[in-house]
C-alpha cells in the first residue's frame, strides 16, 4: 500500500503540481483511504518527503562513504557524477518535481528540501572536492563551493532539459546513452577543475 501511495502521488504531483492535489485524490489513485496516508506519512508534505528520500537515500549513503576519512580513491568526484545521474535516470520524476516545488517561486517544498536533502548532500560533495584538492587530483585554485555547483549543474541539467533534448538532439538517457552522458560529464568537469592528467 505504501508503494501504491508513493506511485500515485508521483503521477499526480507531476501532472498538476503539489498544491492542487488533495490527499483524497492520492488515496483514490492508490485504491485506498486517506487514513493510509496519515498512517504511513503523516500528511501530504510527509508523503512528498518520503518520495524524495526513497530516491536520494542511495546517493546519500554513497556520498557518506566517499567522504569518509579512510576513503583512498583519488578522484571521488567522478563517482559523484555517476551516482547522481544513475539516480536521476531511475527516477525521472525527481527533476521536474524539484523545479515545480523547490525552485519555482512559492515552491511548497523549498524549506524542507534545503533542510533534509540539499543541506545534507552539499557538505559531503564539498568535502569530497576539498580532499581531492588536498591530494592533488583537483585544482587548488578552485573554490570548492563553486566546483560543487558546477558539478551539480552539469550532472542534473541534462535531465531537466530531457523533454526538449529527446526531440531536438535525440537523447534518450537510458542504457548506453546514459553511460555516454556520464563519461562526457566527467570529462568536461575534470577538464575544468581537474589537476593536469586527471581527465579520464
Amino acid at each position: 500500500m505504501r508503494e501504491a501511495l508513493l506511485d500515485g502521488a508521483r503521477q499526480l504531483f507531476l501532472a498538476r503540481g503539489f498544491a492542487s492535489v488533495t490527499i483524497r485524490e492520492i488515496a483514490r489513485a492508490a485504491g485506498t483511504s486517506t487514513a493510509a496516508i496519515h498512517y504511513h506519512f503523516g500528511d501530504k508534505l510527509g508523503l512528498y518527503r518520503a518520495m524524495l528520500e526513497e530516491a536520494i537515500a542511495p546517493v546519500l549513503e554513497a556520498l557518506q562513504r566517499l567522504a569518509a576519512p579512510d576513503q583512498v580513491a583519488q578522484v571521488e568526484l567522478t563517482e559523484v557524477v555517476g551516482l547522481y545521474q544513475q539516480m536521476l535516470a531511475r527516477n525521472p520524476w525527481v527533476p521536474a518535481l524539484i523545479v515545480q516545488e523547490v525552485l519555482a517561486e512559492g515552491g511548497q517544498f523549498r524549506a524542507q528540501f534545503i533542510e533534509h536533502f540539499a543541506g545534507r548532500l552539499a557538505p559531503l560533495v564539498i568535502r569530497i572536492i576539498t580532499r581531492g584538492q588536498e591530494r592533488g587530483a583537483l585544482r587548488a585554485d578552485v573554490d570548492p563551493r563553486l566546483a560543487a555547483l558546477s558539478a551539480m549543474s552539469l550532472t542534473v541539467f541534462p535531465f531537466l532539459a530531457l523533454p526538449v533534448t529527446q526531440r531536438v538532439l535525440g537523447l534518450d538517457i537510458a542504457g548506453t546513452d546514459l553511460e555516454t552522458l556520464t563519461t562526457h560529464t566527467r570529462r568536461v568537469l575534470l577538464t575544468g577543475i581537474g589537476a593536469q592528467g586527471a581527465v579520464p
